[in-house]
Protein backbone atom coordinates (compact mmCIF):
# COMPACT_ATOMS: atom_id res chain seq x y z
CA UNK A 1 0.00 0.00 0.00
CA UNK A 2 1.31 3.46 -0.92
CA UNK A 3 0.37 6.48 1.25
CA UNK A 4 0.12 10.05 -0.04
CA UNK A 5 -0.66 13.03 2.24
CA UNK A 6 -2.19 15.20 -0.46
CA UNK A 7 -5.86 15.76 0.31
CA UNK A 8 -8.90 14.78 2.33
CA UNK A 9 -9.45 11.07 2.97
CA UNK A 10 -10.66 9.52 -0.30
CA UNK A 11 -10.26 6.47 -2.43
CA UNK A 12 -8.81 6.97 -5.85
CA UNK A 13 -11.06 4.44 -7.42
CA UNK A 14 -14.15 6.09 -5.90
CA UNK A 15 -13.19 9.52 -7.24
CA UNK A 16 -12.55 8.10 -10.69
CA UNK A 17 -15.82 6.18 -10.81
CA UNK A 18 -14.06 2.78 -11.01
CA UNK A 19 -16.18 -0.02 -9.54
CA UNK A 20 -15.11 -1.12 -6.12
CA UNK A 21 -13.02 -4.29 -6.41
CA UNK A 22 -13.42 -7.31 -4.31
CA UNK A 23 -11.29 -6.99 -1.21
CA UNK A 24 -9.53 -10.31 -1.89
CA UNK A 25 -9.09 -9.79 -5.63
CA UNK A 26 -5.39 -10.21 -6.41
CA UNK A 27 -3.37 -7.76 -8.40
CA UNK A 28 -5.34 -4.69 -7.49
CA UNK A 29 -3.60 -1.62 -6.03
CA UNK A 30 -5.28 0.85 -3.64
CA UNK A 31 -4.34 4.49 -3.34
CA UNK A 32 -5.44 6.28 -0.16
CA UNK A 33 -5.06 10.07 0.16
CA UNK A 34 -5.47 12.21 3.34
CA UNK A 35 -4.28 15.47 4.89
CA UNK A 36 -2.72 15.98 8.32
CA UNK A 37 -4.15 19.04 10.17
CA UNK A 38 -2.09 20.30 13.16
CA UNK A 39 -3.51 21.75 16.38
CA UNK A 40 -1.85 25.05 15.52
CA UNK A 41 -3.86 25.25 12.32
CA UNK A 42 -7.09 24.47 14.17
CA UNK A 43 -6.32 27.19 16.78
CA UNK A 44 -5.57 29.67 13.99
CA UNK A 45 -8.94 29.14 12.30
CA UNK A 46 -10.78 29.33 15.68
CA UNK A 47 -9.03 32.63 16.49
CA UNK A 48 -9.79 33.92 13.02
CA UNK A 49 -13.44 33.08 13.55
CA UNK A 50 -13.54 34.88 16.92
CA UNK A 51 -11.93 37.97 15.43
CA UNK A 52 -14.42 37.91 12.57
CA UNK A 53 -17.34 37.73 15.03
CA UNK A 54 -15.87 40.59 17.12
CA UNK A 55 -15.42 42.70 13.98
CA UNK A 56 -19.04 42.13 12.99
CA UNK A 57 -20.21 43.10 16.53
CA UNK A 58 -18.05 46.24 16.37
CA UNK A 59 -19.63 47.23 13.05
CA UNK A 60 -23.09 46.78 14.56
CA UNK A 61 -22.42 48.50 17.95
CA UNK A 62 -19.06 50.37 17.95
CA UNK A 63 -19.76 52.42 21.13
CA UNK A 64 -20.65 49.31 23.14
CA UNK A 65 -17.45 47.53 22.13
CA UNK A 66 -15.31 50.62 22.86
CA UNK A 67 -16.86 50.94 26.34
CA UNK A 68 -16.14 47.29 27.10
CA UNK A 69 -12.52 47.64 25.96
CA UNK A 70 -12.05 50.75 28.15
CA UNK A 71 -13.59 48.93 31.13
CA UNK A 72 -11.22 45.98 30.66
CA UNK A 73 -8.20 48.32 30.45
CA UNK A 74 -9.30 50.18 33.61
CA UNK A 75 -9.80 46.90 35.49
CA UNK A 76 -6.32 45.71 34.49
CA UNK A 77 -4.76 49.02 35.56
CA UNK A 78 -6.62 48.97 38.88
CA UNK A 79 -5.49 45.39 39.54
CA UNK A 80 -1.88 46.33 38.81
CA UNK A 81 -2.14 49.42 41.02
CA UNK A 82 -3.58 47.33 43.87
CA UNK A 83 -0.73 44.84 43.57
CA UNK A 84 1.81 47.66 43.67
CA UNK A 85 0.14 49.30 46.68
CA UNK A 86 -0.12 45.94 48.43
CA UNK A 87 3.58 45.28 47.96
CA UNK A 88 4.42 48.83 49.14
CA UNK A 89 2.58 48.22 52.38
CA UNK A 90 5.22 45.62 53.27
CA UNK A 91 8.21 47.77 52.26
CA UNK A 92 9.63 50.80 54.02
CA UNK A 93 8.76 53.83 51.90
CA UNK A 94 8.12 57.57 52.02
CA UNK A 95 4.72 58.92 53.07
CA UNK A 96 5.64 62.63 52.85
CA UNK A 97 8.54 64.53 51.31
CA UNK A 98 9.12 68.27 51.73
CA UNK A 99 12.16 70.08 50.39
CA UNK A 100 15.37 68.26 49.47
CA UNK A 101 15.57 64.62 50.57
CA UNK A 102 18.18 62.20 49.20
CA UNK A 103 18.70 58.43 49.35
CA UNK A 104 21.83 56.32 48.86
CA UNK A 105 21.04 52.68 48.21
CA UNK A 106 23.15 50.09 50.02
CA UNK A 107 24.79 48.69 46.87
CA UNK A 108 25.64 52.04 45.25
CA UNK A 109 27.80 55.07 45.86
CA UNK A 110 25.40 57.52 44.22
CA UNK A 111 22.89 59.74 46.03
CA UNK A 112 19.48 59.99 44.33
CA UNK A 113 16.55 62.30 44.97
CA UNK A 114 13.86 60.61 47.08
CA UNK A 115 10.39 60.06 45.65
CA UNK A 116 7.25 58.20 46.65
CA UNK A 117 8.20 55.10 44.63
CA UNK A 118 11.51 54.63 46.44
CA UNK A 119 11.57 51.43 48.52
CA UNK A 120 13.92 51.51 51.50
CA UNK A 121 15.93 48.44 52.44
CA UNK A 122 18.69 47.34 54.81
CA UNK A 123 21.79 49.49 54.46
CA UNK A 124 20.06 52.43 52.74
CA UNK A 125 20.94 55.98 53.86
CA UNK A 126 18.34 58.79 53.96
CA UNK A 127 19.43 62.42 54.27
CA UNK A 128 17.47 65.66 54.60
CA UNK A 129 18.92 69.06 53.74
CA UNK A 130 18.36 72.31 55.62
CA UNK A 131 14.94 72.71 54.00
CA UNK A 132 14.05 69.02 53.90
CA UNK A 133 11.62 66.96 55.98
CA UNK A 134 10.51 63.37 55.30
CA UNK A 135 8.07 60.89 56.79
CA UNK A 136 8.85 57.17 56.40
CA UNK A 137 6.69 54.18 57.29
CA UNK A 138 8.32 50.81 58.00
CA UNK A 139 7.03 47.25 57.67
CA UNK A 140 5.73 47.15 61.26
CA UNK A 141 3.84 50.45 60.93
CA UNK A 142 6.50 52.52 62.71
CA UNK A 143 6.60 56.12 61.43
CA UNK A 144 9.82 58.17 61.32
CA UNK A 145 9.78 61.92 60.68
CA UNK A 146 13.22 63.20 59.73
CA UNK A 147 13.79 66.84 60.64
CA UNK A 148 16.09 69.15 58.58
CA UNK A 149 19.80 68.32 58.38
CA UNK A 150 19.36 64.72 59.51
CA UNK A 151 20.90 61.43 58.39
CA UNK A 152 19.63 57.95 59.22
CA UNK A 153 20.60 54.41 58.21
CA UNK A 154 18.11 51.56 57.77
CA UNK A 155 19.67 48.68 59.69
CA UNK A 156 16.76 46.24 59.52
CA UNK A 157 13.24 46.19 58.10
CA UNK A 158 11.68 42.80 57.52
CA UNK A 159 8.93 40.38 58.51
CA UNK A 160 9.64 36.76 59.45
CA UNK A 161 7.87 34.63 56.81
CA UNK A 162 6.98 31.93 59.37
CA UNK A 163 6.12 33.75 62.61
CA UNK A 164 5.12 37.07 60.94
CA UNK A 165 7.09 38.89 63.67
CA UNK A 166 8.57 42.18 62.42
CA UNK A 167 11.99 43.63 63.13
CA UNK A 168 12.82 47.27 62.42
CA UNK A 169 16.07 48.97 63.37
CA UNK A 170 17.23 52.48 62.43
CA UNK A 171 20.42 54.34 63.28
CA UNK A 172 20.23 58.13 63.71
CA UNK A 173 23.69 59.25 62.63
CA UNK A 174 23.01 62.96 62.97
CA UNK A 175 20.01 65.27 63.45
CA UNK A 176 16.57 64.73 64.97
CA UNK A 177 13.74 62.31 64.30
CA UNK A 178 10.24 61.86 65.68
CA UNK A 179 9.07 58.25 65.69
CA UNK A 180 5.91 56.42 66.64
CA UNK A 181 5.11 52.71 66.76
CA UNK A 182 1.76 51.03 66.20
CA UNK A 183 0.39 47.70 67.36
CA UNK A 184 2.97 44.98 66.75
CA UNK A 185 0.32 42.26 66.59
CA UNK A 186 2.79 39.35 66.83
CA UNK A 187 4.88 38.44 69.86
CA UNK A 188 8.59 38.81 69.22
CA UNK A 189 8.30 41.94 67.08
CA UNK A 190 11.02 44.53 67.71
CA UNK A 191 11.37 48.24 66.88
CA UNK A 192 14.75 49.74 67.73
CA UNK A 193 16.49 53.07 67.21
CA UNK A 194 20.19 53.64 67.91
CA UNK A 195 22.14 56.88 68.29
CA UNK A 196 25.78 57.38 69.17
CA UNK A 197 26.54 54.19 71.20
CA UNK A 198 23.05 53.74 72.73
CA UNK A 199 20.10 51.62 71.58
CA UNK A 200 16.43 52.10 72.48
CA UNK A 201 13.81 49.35 72.08
CA UNK A 202 10.34 50.87 71.89
CA UNK A 203 7.11 49.24 73.00
CA UNK A 204 4.00 49.24 70.87
CA UNK A 205 1.89 52.42 70.69
CA UNK A 206 4.89 54.51 71.73
CA UNK A 207 6.15 57.92 70.59
CA UNK A 208 9.65 59.31 71.05
CA UNK A 209 12.02 62.00 69.84
CA UNK A 210 15.72 61.26 69.25
CA UNK A 211 18.36 64.00 68.92
CA UNK A 212 21.95 63.19 68.01
CA UNK A 213 24.45 66.00 67.45
CA UNK A 214 28.04 64.68 67.62
CA UNK A 215 29.48 68.16 67.01
CA UNK A 216 27.78 69.56 70.14
CA UNK A 217 27.99 66.23 72.02
CA UNK A 218 24.21 66.15 72.50
CA UNK A 219 22.63 62.67 72.57
CA UNK A 220 19.11 62.22 73.96
CA UNK A 221 15.81 60.42 73.63
CA UNK A 222 12.49 61.67 75.04
CA UNK A 223 9.40 59.45 75.32
CA UNK A 224 6.07 61.22 74.74
CA UNK A 225 3.87 58.10 74.99
CA UNK A 226 4.33 54.44 75.78
CA UNK A 227 7.72 53.22 76.90
CA UNK A 228 11.26 52.43 75.77
CA UNK A 229 14.18 50.40 77.10
CA UNK A 230 17.48 52.27 76.56
CA UNK A 231 20.82 50.47 76.73
CA UNK A 232 24.31 51.94 76.64
CA UNK A 233 27.17 49.64 77.47
CA UNK A 234 26.30 47.79 80.69
CA UNK A 235 23.63 50.34 81.71
CA UNK A 236 19.97 49.82 80.83
CA UNK A 237 17.07 52.05 81.90
CA UNK A 238 13.34 52.03 81.16
CA UNK A 239 11.65 55.27 80.10
CA UNK A 240 7.97 56.11 80.54
CA UNK A 241 5.84 59.00 79.32
CA UNK A 242 7.58 62.43 79.49
CA UNK A 243 10.88 60.95 80.60
CA UNK A 244 14.20 61.63 78.94
CA UNK A 245 17.65 60.08 78.81
CA UNK A 246 20.67 62.19 77.87
CA UNK A 247 24.40 61.53 77.93
CA UNK A 248 27.75 62.89 76.78
CA UNK A 249 30.37 60.87 74.96
CA UNK A 250 32.95 61.14 77.72
CA UNK A 251 30.54 60.20 80.53
CA UNK A 252 29.66 56.57 81.32
CA UNK A 253 26.10 55.40 81.89
CA UNK A 254 22.82 57.24 81.31
CA UNK A 255 21.14 60.25 82.93
CA UNK A 256 17.37 60.01 83.38
CA UNK A 257 15.11 62.99 84.07
CA UNK A 258 11.46 64.01 83.85
CA UNK A 259 10.45 66.63 81.29
CA UNK A 260 7.43 68.93 81.15
CA UNK A 261 4.42 67.62 79.22
CA UNK A 262 3.04 69.31 76.11
CA UNK A 263 -0.42 70.91 76.29
CA UNK A 264 -3.67 69.47 74.92
CA UNK A 265 -5.02 71.46 71.97
CA UNK A 266 -8.63 72.67 71.99
CA UNK A 267 -9.41 75.26 69.28
CA UNK A 268 -9.33 74.95 66.30
CA UNK A 269 -10.16 71.24 66.71
CA UNK A 270 -8.62 68.65 64.45
CA UNK A 271 -10.00 68.56 60.87
CA UNK A 272 -11.92 71.81 61.46
CA UNK A 273 -13.31 73.51 58.35
CA UNK A 274 -13.63 77.30 58.59
CA UNK A 275 -15.49 79.12 55.82
CA UNK A 276 -15.05 82.90 56.00
CA UNK A 277 -15.63 85.79 53.58
CA UNK A 278 -12.04 87.06 53.70
CA UNK A 279 -9.50 84.53 55.09
CA UNK A 280 -6.59 86.98 55.25
CA UNK A 281 -8.39 89.56 57.39
CA UNK A 282 -10.30 87.09 59.58
CA UNK A 283 -8.69 86.42 62.99
CA UNK A 284 -8.05 82.80 63.94
CA UNK A 285 -8.25 81.96 67.64
CA UNK A 286 -5.95 79.29 69.10
CA UNK A 287 -6.65 77.80 72.53
CA UNK A 288 -5.06 74.97 74.55
CA UNK A 289 -5.14 73.56 78.08
CA UNK A 290 -2.66 74.75 80.71
CA UNK A 291 0.23 72.52 81.82
CA UNK A 292 1.40 72.40 85.46
CA UNK A 293 4.81 74.02 85.80
CA UNK A 294 4.62 75.88 82.48
CA UNK A 295 5.48 79.60 82.50
CA UNK A 296 5.17 80.08 78.72
CA UNK A 297 4.08 78.31 75.55
CA UNK A 298 5.42 78.06 72.02
CA UNK A 299 2.81 78.18 69.23
CA UNK A 300 3.73 77.02 65.72
CA UNK A 301 1.45 77.05 62.63
CA UNK A 302 2.44 75.66 59.24
CA UNK A 303 0.82 74.71 55.92
CA UNK A 304 2.94 71.53 56.07
CA UNK A 305 2.08 68.60 58.31
CA UNK A 306 5.79 68.18 58.97
CA UNK A 307 6.27 71.89 59.88
CA UNK A 308 9.00 72.42 57.31
CA UNK A 309 7.97 76.10 57.02
CA UNK A 310 6.20 78.16 59.67
CA UNK A 311 3.72 81.00 59.15
CA UNK A 312 3.36 81.51 62.93
CA UNK A 313 6.27 80.93 65.32
CA UNK A 314 5.52 82.73 68.58
CA UNK A 315 6.37 82.27 72.27
CA UNK A 316 3.47 83.34 74.48
CA UNK A 317 4.06 84.04 78.21
CA UNK A 318 1.57 82.57 80.71
CA UNK A 319 -1.55 82.71 78.48
CA UNK A 320 -3.20 79.62 76.98
CA UNK A 321 -4.64 81.38 73.95
CA UNK A 322 -3.57 83.52 71.02
CA UNK A 323 -5.14 85.22 68.01
CA UNK A 324 -3.57 85.79 64.60
CA UNK A 325 -4.63 87.29 61.27
CA UNK A 326 -3.03 87.28 57.85
CA UNK A 327 -3.40 83.58 57.05
CA UNK A 328 -4.06 82.86 53.40
CA UNK A 329 -6.72 80.43 52.28
CA UNK A 330 -5.58 76.80 52.63
CA UNK A 331 -4.80 73.92 54.99
CA UNK A 332 -2.89 74.53 58.22
CA UNK A 333 -1.42 72.44 61.04
CA UNK A 334 -0.71 73.80 64.51
CA UNK A 335 1.12 72.59 67.63
CA UNK A 336 2.02 74.04 71.02
CA UNK A 337 4.88 73.15 73.36
CA UNK A 338 5.18 74.11 77.05
CA UNK A 339 8.17 75.91 78.59
CA UNK A 340 9.08 75.45 82.28
CA UNK A 341 10.74 77.86 84.70
CA UNK A 342 14.24 76.74 83.65
CA UNK A 343 13.51 77.51 80.02
CA UNK A 344 13.31 73.83 79.07
CA UNK A 345 10.77 73.28 76.28
CA UNK A 346 8.57 70.21 76.02
CA UNK A 347 8.01 68.21 72.90
CA UNK A 348 5.29 69.66 70.64
CA UNK A 349 1.73 68.49 71.13
CA UNK A 350 0.05 66.20 68.64
CA UNK A 351 -0.85 68.46 65.70
CA UNK A 352 -4.36 69.64 64.85
CA UNK A 353 -5.30 70.45 61.26
CA UNK A 354 -7.78 73.09 60.10
CA UNK A 355 -8.84 74.33 56.69
CA UNK A 356 -9.38 78.06 56.07
CA UNK A 357 -11.63 78.53 53.04
CA UNK A 358 -13.22 81.55 51.42
CA UNK A 359 -16.98 81.30 51.66
CA UNK A 360 -18.65 81.06 48.26
CA UNK A 361 -22.03 82.70 47.80
CA UNK A 362 -23.30 79.71 45.83
CA UNK A 363 -22.48 77.35 48.66
CA UNK A 364 -20.88 74.99 46.15
CA UNK A 365 -19.15 71.84 47.33
CA UNK A 366 -16.32 69.95 45.74
CA UNK A 367 -17.33 66.63 44.23
CA UNK A 368 -16.25 63.73 46.46
CA UNK A 369 -17.37 60.12 46.32
CA UNK A 370 -16.16 57.31 48.60
CA UNK A 371 -16.68 54.04 46.78
CA UNK A 372 -15.09 51.50 49.10
CA UNK A 373 -13.52 51.08 52.54
CA UNK A 374 -11.61 47.83 53.10
CA UNK A 375 -9.93 46.86 56.35
CA UNK A 376 -6.55 45.09 56.05
CA UNK A 377 -5.62 44.28 59.64
CA UNK A 378 -5.32 47.79 61.11
CA UNK A 379 -4.81 49.55 57.78
CA UNK A 380 -7.83 50.91 55.88
CA UNK A 381 -7.88 50.97 52.09
CA UNK A 382 -9.94 53.92 50.80
CA UNK A 383 -11.11 53.99 47.19
CA UNK A 384 -12.97 57.02 45.84
CA UNK A 385 -13.27 59.72 43.21
CA UNK A 386 -13.08 63.51 43.17
CA UNK A 387 -12.73 66.29 40.63
CA UNK A 388 -9.58 66.19 38.47
CA UNK A 389 -6.85 68.38 39.94
CA UNK A 390 -8.29 68.28 43.48
CA UNK A 391 -6.36 67.73 46.70
CA UNK A 392 -7.47 64.87 48.96
CA UNK A 393 -6.60 64.46 52.65
CA UNK A 394 -7.46 61.24 54.52
CA UNK A 395 -6.95 61.27 58.30
CA UNK A 396 -4.38 64.09 58.03
CA UNK A 397 -2.46 62.24 55.28
CA UNK A 398 -2.32 63.70 51.79
CA UNK A 399 -3.26 61.33 48.97
CA UNK A 400 -0.64 61.47 46.23
CA UNK A 401 -1.89 58.71 43.89
CA UNK A 402 -4.79 60.54 42.22
CA UNK A 403 -5.49 59.54 38.60
CA UNK A 404 -6.14 62.17 35.89
CA UNK A 405 -9.88 61.36 36.07
CA UNK A 406 -9.95 62.02 39.85
CA UNK A 407 -10.06 58.41 41.07
CA UNK A 408 -7.82 57.63 44.04
CA UNK A 409 -6.74 54.72 46.22
CA UNK A 410 -5.05 55.25 49.59
CA UNK A 411 -3.84 53.02 52.43
CA UNK A 412 -3.99 54.74 55.83
CA UNK A 413 -1.44 54.43 58.58
CA UNK A 414 -2.18 51.74 61.15
CA UNK A 415 -5.13 52.51 63.42
CA UNK A 416 -4.12 51.94 67.03
CA UNK A 417 -7.54 51.88 68.71
CA UNK A 418 -9.82 48.84 68.91
CA UNK A 419 -13.53 49.37 68.32
CA UNK A 420 -14.98 52.17 66.22
CA UNK A 421 -12.57 54.43 64.32
CA UNK A 422 -13.51 57.43 62.18
CA UNK A 423 -12.04 57.87 58.71
CA UNK A 424 -12.19 61.51 57.53
CA UNK A 425 -11.88 62.17 53.79
CA UNK A 426 -11.60 65.79 52.63
CA UNK A 427 -11.35 67.05 49.04
CA UNK A 428 -10.59 70.57 47.85
CA UNK A 429 -10.90 71.51 44.18
CA UNK A 430 -9.03 74.18 42.24
CA UNK A 431 -11.68 76.83 43.02
CA UNK A 432 -11.24 76.30 46.77
CA UNK A 433 -14.53 74.42 47.22
CA UNK A 434 -14.27 71.65 49.79
CA UNK A 435 -16.18 68.57 50.81
CA UNK A 436 -15.65 66.29 53.81
CA UNK A 437 -17.03 62.79 54.34
CA UNK A 438 -16.80 60.93 57.65
CA UNK A 439 -16.99 57.12 57.67
CA UNK A 440 -16.75 54.80 60.65
CA UNK A 441 -14.98 51.44 60.62
CA UNK A 442 -14.73 48.91 63.45
CA UNK A 443 -11.57 47.04 64.46
CA UNK A 444 -12.32 43.89 66.41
Amino acid sequence: MKNKSVGLLSFFFAMSGTPKPHPHEPGRTYEVEWTTISYRTIAFFILLGILLVCFIIYLIAPHYVAAKIDAAIDALAASRSLQQEGSRKHDAHFLNIDGTVRVKKAQTQQWIRADYNTSLEKGDLIQTSGDGVARIIFTDGTNYVLKPDSLIVVEESHEDPVTKATRVAVQVSIGAVDLSTGKFGVQGSVSQVSFQNATASLGEDSRAVVRNDPAKDVHEITVDAGQAQVTRGSTSLRLGQYEQIAFSTGQPGLNKLTVIAPPILETPPNMDLRQVKDPKSTPVDFEWKSVPGAVAYHLMVSPSGMFSNLVVDKKIPAKTSAQFTGLDEGNYYWVVSAIDGKGVESQPSSPNKFNLVQQMESGAKAFLEVKELTLHGRVVEVVGRTEPGSTVIINNEQVFSIAPDGTFRHFTSQLSRNGENQITITAQNRKGDTNTIHRNIVIE
